[in-house]
């Protein structure tokens, strides 16, 4: 259970960034959010495959059927992160409707998630072996901790600054 819902949590951060970032500049991101998103991700998946142990031929076709259920996933995420700050800003003239949609895609997100995983397993399930498989799996739980563990950090720092 720990697993998923440091996977799911990692998910909803990386979400919650792009969103903050977003949200922030009224725009996409900006290049240097781009790049540090592009740094967490590539420091990802250098963990991965070196804690799964990947030979050079697995990362080659691992990776792009990972980047792609990644994007399902974050597509899932951005979509209820949308509804939730759609219905947060007129959260005074929102009608039940609204709170009610917006409360299912909130709600969805784990079960959602859940299926893109399962639909890709398969796929991964042929490039890796079950001690990969494991081992991938025990490493996201690590990289999702190290990322929250940074984060919790952060947050000191800069409520420190204050």
């Amino acid at each position: 259970m720990n697993k998923y819902i440091f996977t799911t949590t990692i998910s909803l951060l990386m979400s919650l960034f792009m969103g903050i970032f977003a949200q922030e500049n009224d725009t996409i991101p900006t290049n240097d959010n781009k790049k540090w998103i592009n740094e967490v991700k590539e420091y990802k998946y250098q963990m991965l495959s070196k804690e799964a142990q990947m030979s050079d031929e697995q990362i080659e076709q691992f990776f792009p059927l990972y980047i792609e259920m990644e994007k399902e996933i974050f597509k899932i995420n951005s979509e209820a992160r949308r509804l939730e700050m759609q219905v947060s800003a007129n959260i005074d003239n929102a009608s039940d409707e609204d709170f009610a949609r917006a409360a299912q895609a909130m709600s969805d997100i784990k079960a959602l998630e859940a299926q893109v995983e399962i639909k890709y397993y398969p796929q991964f399930a042929e490039i890796l072996s079950d001690k990969q498989l494991f081992l991938l799996k025990r490493a996201e739980n690590h990289f999702a901790s190290n990322m929250l563990k940074h984060f919790n950090r952060s947050q000191e720092l800069s409520a420190q600054q204050k």
